[in-house]
């Protein structure tokens, strides 16, 4: 059966619209906002210090870091969370450390049964710079 130049015609042009608004649909959704980012604020409370001491917490994943004075205490460095800037020698004692903390955070180490918490850090580590 033949049909009709007119049908073959308007399924074209259907066909053809539904592609295009299929492209500009999935155009729209990819093009990401022309607008700036806003700026980014750490909040946090400031600490530095001396590293004197880095406990691994081996049940809850991250570094218990003993900070000396001026500003020192016990923080949590929780990989994934805690951003480190400079030479990243946040993981041995020796190097100076400044940055802000949040309150808060667990050190949790294997017994014989399953996890404990080991100390009662200061806080978590939401930036920081070491030295050398």
């Amino acid at each position: 059966m033949k049909l009709p130049f007119i049908i073959k015609k308007r399924a074209l042009v259907v066909g053809i619209t539904v592609i295009l608004l299929l492209l500009v649909v999935s155009f729209g959704v990819w093009v990401k906002s022309s607008k700036a980012a806003a700026p980014v604020v750490v909040a946090g409370i400031p600490f530095g210090g001396l590293i004197t001491y880095v406990f691994y917490c081996n049940c809850s994943f991250n570094l218990a870091v003993t900070v000396g004075p001026p500003v020192g205490g016990i923080y949590m460095y929780q990989p994934g969370a805690s951003l480190i800037y400079a030479y990243y020698q946040i993981f041995r004692s020796g190097p100076w450390v400044l940055g802000t903390y949040v309150p808060g955070g667990a050190c949790m180490v294997y017994v014989a049964v399953g996890c404990s918490p080991a100390l009662v850090p200061t806080g978590t580590i939401v930036t920081a710079g070491t030295s050398l």
